[in-house]
């Protein structure tokens, strides 16, 4: 290549602009070995078309101060800080747990715990938990399947603790609801309108900074 092609393309590499969806990637390829990044641009691809075809509305919430790293509401998937996840298996373990989110709410029609029309708290949670559950195990096998695809070492592709713990900390979660089913009691009862977590206080408050992922 010649000294003037080499410099045009360094031009157009650094004019380049990015999505959010590549630039995650990127930061999770620079921690791996160059003989596994061919393989991670192809079935990153295939997971973008997947959740593109499906129609998945999924938003990024760059250097966020939100105690969570994921959340779906009616209009879109939040994921929080996705470049600050601790490995490539903690990405694809948020993102189907996210979109399983939607598959239940969407295709699958389940009965929405935070839409604020179910009274007994007991009732709320057991429901909540179960889809917390099922959405758990469902990003655990995506985690599996894109292991496999990738055959990627334990030592390069390893789930956080937190995640590989998340069934056991249910109490935790429960009173995180509790306080969130609170504050939806308050909104209803001074006249707010309410139908789903984007409703919510803290997550109004990030709507303008939202960021498409792709």
């Amino acid at each position: 290549m010649s000294l003037k092609n080499k410099i045009r393309k360094i031009l157009r590499e650094e004019v380049e602009i990015k999505s959010n969806y590549d630039l995650i990637i990127d930061n999770f390829k620079n921690l791996l070995p160059k003989e596994y990044h061919e393989k991670i641009d192809e079935v990153f691809k295939h997971i973008k078309d997947f959740i593109i075809s499906e129609g998945f509305k999924i938003k990024v919430l760059n250097n966020c101060q939100v105690p969570y790293l994921g959340a779906r509401t009616k209009k879109f998937i939040i994921l929080c800080s996705p470049k600050n996840y601790r490995s490539l298996a903690d990405l694809v373990y948020l993102i189907f747990h996210e979109i399983r989110h939607e598959i239940q709410m969407g295709k699958l029609k389940m009965r929405n715990p935070m839409a604020g029309d179910i009274e007994n708290f007991d009732e709320l949670y057991k429901m909540y938990w179960d889809l917390e559950i099922d959405a758990h195990n469902y990003g655990l096998e995506w985690v599996n399947k894109v292991k496999d695809m990738i055959n990627l070492p334990d030592n390069y592709y390893r789930l956080s603790q937190n995640i590989v713990n998340y069934p056991s900390i249910g109490h935790h979660i429960r009173n995180m609801v509790e306080q969130m089913n609170n504050t939806i009691k308050k909104l209803k009862s001074e006249g707010h309108e309410y139908s789903d977590l984007g409703d919510l206080p803290m997550i109004k408050n990030i709507i303008d900074k939202l960021e498409d992922l792709f």
